[in-house]
């Protein structure tokens, strides 16, 4: 039997529902997060959602896997922002086909919510509020609520305190305080509010959170205007 000339014999492909990281007993599948290394090892590792793995050669000793790429901040077109917390990440429509054997281990994606409520944030825990679109540079939502003087949005990584007459939220820095400052309060009223209601002594309840815990929670839902 002759075969055609010219024509290559196409390797066999093999969609797998999961694959186990090399050098590890780490197990990933389609929908999971993954950090894998970056081709200039002075840079952080890529961040990547897995869409699909594939096997192929021989006996499936090449293993591939598309990706849709995670950017930071300071990957986008706009740069890397006050708001912008340390861990976060955008998620894009970049997708691309990498080698398995980059994939370093599994990492984890919390919704911006899911972030915020957590009790200790681990060097794999990152969070995403954004999708990215990374021809036009352009976010989805487009707007998210802001908060404070400085009308930014909410750094998870930031101090803030709340103002117990209308419920606003402020950064210490933009009400003359220090962060030492900011959490020895026992009251706090905003500016707004004492000119307005006349009350120049500012005896409410202090309340003021970092970033992590169920006071979280709180912030985020009570955090109601947009930009």
């Amino acid at each position: 039997m002759s075969k055609t000339p010219g024509k290559t014999p196409r390797t066999p492909r093999r969609i797998l529902e999961s694959y186990t990281i090399k050098g590890s007993d780490g197990v990933i599948r389609p929908g999971d997060s993954v950090l894998m290394k970056a081709p200039d090892t002075s840079k952080p590792p890529y961040v990547a959602k897995i869409e699909e793995i594939e096997a192929a050669g021989p006996r499936g000793a090449n293993v591939k896997v598309k990706v849709r790429w995670y950017y930071r901040p300071e990957e986008s077109i706009g740069g890397r922002r006050p708001f912008h917390g340390e861990k976060e990440v955008f998620l894009s429509d970049h997708q691309d086909v990498q080698s398995a054997d980059t994939i370093e281990c599994k990492c984890n994606v919390y919704s911006f919510r899911d972030y915020t409520k957590l009790s200790a944030v681990n060097p794999e825990d990152y969070f995403c509020r954004f999708e990215y679109k990374s021809i036009t540079g352009s976010f989805v939502p487009d707007r998210i609520a802001v908060f404070c003087k400085c009308e930014m949005p909410y750094n998870p990584d930031d101090l803030m305190i709340q103002c117990e007459e209308c419920s606003d939220w402020f950064h210490p820095a933009c009400i003359g305080k220090t962060i030492k400052e900011a959490k020895k309060l026992e009251n706090f009223t905003c500016e707004g509010c004492v000119a307005e209601n006349g009350n120049g002594n500012g005896v409410k309840n202090e309340n003021s959170h970092e970033s992590t815990g169920e006071s979280d929670e709180k912030q985020v839902q009570s955090k109601r205007r947009r930009r």
